[in-house]
């Protein structure tokens, strides 16, 4: 039992994540007051700055777009399909 919660727990934290991070990318595109965007960038902010500065020595590297988000997305993503995986084979 305990391995299930642990799983919808891991379920829900990456849910989460990605929701806000959409958000992040919907409020790059629309008028939305500067308090919620400087809330999203405090909530989303210690997640994408490792991925930005990675992002900066590479081809990537536009002054234009920034992909972190789609990136971030993405390693999300691949985490909750391995720790998923993880889990459920402690199952068996």
């Amino acid at each position: 039992m305990n391995i299930i919660l642990i799983y919808r727990t891991f379920y829900v934290f990456f849910n989460v994540i990605e929701i806000i991070l959409f958000v992040y990318i919907i409020s790059s595109w629309l008028p939305i007051p500067n308090g919620i965007k400087k809330i999203l960038l405090n909530l989303i902010n210690p997640f994408l700055d490792p991925i930005r500065f990675l992002l900066r020595r590479s081809i990537f590297n536009t002054s234009v777009s920034d992909f972190s988000p789609i990136i971030g997305i993405v390693i999300l993503s691949y985490l909750q399909h391995v720790l998923s995986e993880l889990i459920l084979l402690q199952l068996v």
